[in-house]
């Protein structure tokens, strides 16, 4: 009888840490943007997640940022999660419907609340059929 074959699971992921406190002007949002796109463009990953623990406030036009970084990571046929919102700021995803918190309505964004749970997240869609 012959051994089962080891099967081997990918999820690439790249993982982006926001430093920026407050997300609320034009040159903060052209910067980030652009950080945002080169540092997924340059990995080979086709997820992202987004780790927001620093951020304390985003602005509407702060949102612009994270829709791009959506549109590339969905062309490579990845998710972008978001994860470590602090409660001020997951308020503002929720009421703008960026997010759902209970998982049950499509939404722009996914959200975790740890890194290790959207690394986890990611990990088990995966390997879903």
């Amino acid at each position: 009888m012959s051994e089962p074959q080891a099967q081997m699971v990918g999820c690439p992921v790249v993982v982006l840490c926001l430093r920026e406190a407050q997300i609320n002007n034009e040159t903060v949002c052209e910067t980030l943007r652009d950080e945002l796109l080169g540092l997924y463009l340059q990995s080979a990953a086709v997820h992202a997640i987004l780790d927001l623990r620093a951020v304390t406030y985003i602005s509407s036009a702060g949102f612009g940022p994270l829709l791009n970084l959506n549109r590339q990571v969905r062309e490579r046929g990845g998710r972008l999660v978001l994860c470590n919102l602090r409660p001020d700021v997951e308020e503002i995803f929720t009421v703008t419907r960026l997010v759902d918190p209970t998982g049950t309505a499509r939404a722009a964004f996914l959200m975790q609340p740890t890194l290790a749970a959207a690394v986890t997240h990611l990990c088990e869609q995966a390997v879903s059929p």
